[in-house]
């Protein structure tokens, strides 16, 4: 009886650290996106123009 309350809640503090939000792969590789950017204070340097 001993390890049968053991095994039961090991298996509900397992079940406990899964999430249930439906987060996609792709949202959760947006916030690890790195931009180049110059200079120290991370001023991103606008696109070239045509002298024209």
């Amino acid at each position: 009886m001993k390890t049968i309350s053991i095994a039961l809640m090991a298996l509900v503090l397992s079940i406990s650290l899964f999430s249930c939000t439906e987060e996609s792969i792709s949202e959760t590789d947006n916030l690890y996106d790195t931009h180049a950017t110059e200079g120290d204070d991370g001023q991103i340097k606008p696109p070239p123009t045509d002298g024209n």
